[in-house]
């Protein structure tokens, strides 16, 4: 009987694991995208800034 329960929790563990991973995979993908969004607007000059606005 023990050895259910250990199975169980066994196969609760790398679900629950599998989830986390891919939940923050998923986040740091987001996060890793529009920081490379940020930069790049950061990176314009003025005049470009401008240009982008005017054209938005």
């Amino acid at each position: 009987m023990e050895s259910i329960f250990e199975a169980i929790n066994e196969w609760l563990k790398e679900l629950l694991i599998g989830a986390i991973n891919g939940n923050l995979s998923n986040m740091f993908g987001d996060v890793n995208e529009k920081v490379g969004t940020i930069a790049a607007q950061a990176g314009q000059t003025p005049i470009c800034t401008n240009f982008v606005a005017a054209n938005s």
